[in-house]
């Protein structure tokens, strides 16, 4: 199980050298074999990552992935020096990765995004629009207004690193949700400006 520590229950630190010692015993005697069912759990949970992410042949989710989780359960019995992997091992890994792909993977607006950009930059949709917006936020208050048309705006999303392919959906995120509206004539108003 999870170790949780109580209201008013006090922490017994292991001794430094204890805990040298343990961790050497660990990583001298102890390596745990994936379990049958700790590879059903992470074979389960690889696929349903696949097949529900898989956009446009881009999906984050690879046989690298599944090799960490692989590696983490195993990590996770050797912290309790157990030569085989449990159920519980790998449905905590399963968690964490869980976990990690929300915080990677969470749009601007809090929406799961699973698409990468295929730049090569390795910038996620989340991160070039963040990094756009943040770049016509100083836009803004350097030039004191809060009008840009398109070609302002495309300057802006080329020095931010917004890959071309990715620029079209940002300014449309970022229209539907009020931040960035489209006023006509080519023209953008961003609404967080007071210009």
């Amino acid at each position: 199980g999870r170790l949780t520590l109580q209201p008013g229950e006090k922490i017994d630190y292991l001794p430094h050298s204890l805990f040298r010692s343990y961790i050497a015993y660990a990583q001298k005697y102890v390596h745990p074999k994936l379990s049958e069912e700790s590879k059903g759990v992470l074979k389960q949970f690889y696929l349903e990552l696949r097949k529900k992410y898989h956009v446009d042949d881009s999906t984050p989710v690879t046989a690298r992935q599944l090799e960490s989780m692989k590696r983490l359960t195993q990590a996770r019995a050797k912290l309790e020096l157990r030569n085989e992997t449990t159920l519980e091992d790998a449905i905590e890994v399963v968690e964490i990765m869980r976990h990690s792909l929300v915080d990677v993977f969470t749009d601007e607006f809090g929406v799961l995004d699973f698409t990468r950009s295929s730049d090569g930059s390795g910038m996620s949709n989340k991160q070039q629009a963040t990094m756009f917006l943040n770049l016509l936020q100083r836009q803004a208050e350097v030039l004191l207004k809060s009008t840009f048309n398109k070609n302002d705006l495309q300057e802006i999303a080329q020095k931010a690193g917004v890959n071309r392919n990715k620029y079209y959906k940002i300014i449309e995120s970022l229209n539907i949700n009020g931040i960035l509206l489209f006023k006509g004539n080519n023209t953008y108003q961003l609404v967080s400006a007071d210009y």
